[in-house]
């Protein structure tokens, strides 16, 4: 094969794999968004009741020790410091999503009571925040130094700055993705005893298209430079 043709391979290959990233980027949300609805209107076979499902694994995994706060914000469902934050629609409603849901977040509070991995996520979160406002002025001031051959120095430590802080978004990108894994994880553990088969594999679809959200966040940082995707926040 010739150079030229590994060439133009290489080419369609990049291309083909950058529309591919373009396409998650762009739909991931949209999708997931689309799963949430239809499972929002299929409720538990069994019966099973948010708040049943709650007491359950509050009492088994936590000593009753986890607090819940309902919410009114819709899709503010979250869990911080021993307290689970749930929106009045999700408590309200047995569905397949809202159980999930519920799964979910507790599979952050067991993360929680294990180890340190959330404790970690928020301190990345707010020294990622702090150094994310000196991202421009690194690259700003960087290049505009490059032209004082006597600055050139300083030049290079202010863009390698900014790079290292691009870096640092990018890691937390990734450490977020693999945190939400695993409390999918560890959701899938609780559901297994309250689902029957059918709506577990539909939970287990829910939750791969709301992890599908954190890649599509990760790739529009990574696809910034091309003008054609969603604007994403570094952090």
């Amino acid at each position: 094969m010739s150079t030229t043709w590994i060439v133009i391979i290489a080419v369609v290959a990049f291309a083909v794999l950058i529309c591919f990233m373009l396409a998650i980027a762009n739909n991931a949300y949209d999708r997931f968004l689309q799963r949430y609805k239809e499972l929002d209107k299929v409720p538990v076979a069994s019966g099973l009741t948010t708040k049943d499902f709650i007491g359950a694994i509050n009492y088994e995994v936590f000593k009753n020790k986890l607090k819940i706060i309902q919410i009114s914000q819709l899709a503010g469902d979250a869990y911080s410091g021993g307290k689970l934050y749930l929106s009045t629609r999700t408590l309200n409603n047995n569905s397949v999503a809202s159980i999930t849901i519920i799964a979910h977040e507790l599979g952050h509070a067991k993360q929680d009571s294990e180890g340190k991995k959330l404790k970690v996520l928020k301190f990345l979160r707010i020294l990622g925040r702090m150094l994310g406002m000196l991202l421009p002025l690194c690259l700003i001031a960087g290049v505009v130094l490059l032209f004082f051959e006597n600055l050139f120095t300083y030049a290079i430590i202010l863009l390698c700055s900014g790079a290292g802080i691009f870096l640092l978004a990018l890691i937390n990108k990734l450490f977020t993705i693999a945190i939400e894994k695993d409390a999918s994880k560890k959701a899938i553990v609780f559901l297994e005893d309250y689902l029957s088969e059918e709506e577990l594999k539909r939970a287990k679809r829910f939750l791969k298209d709301a992890r599908l959200t954190y890649w599509a966040d990760f790739l529009r940082i990574v696809l910034g430079w091309t003008g054609m995707s969603k604007r994403g926040k570094l952090f």
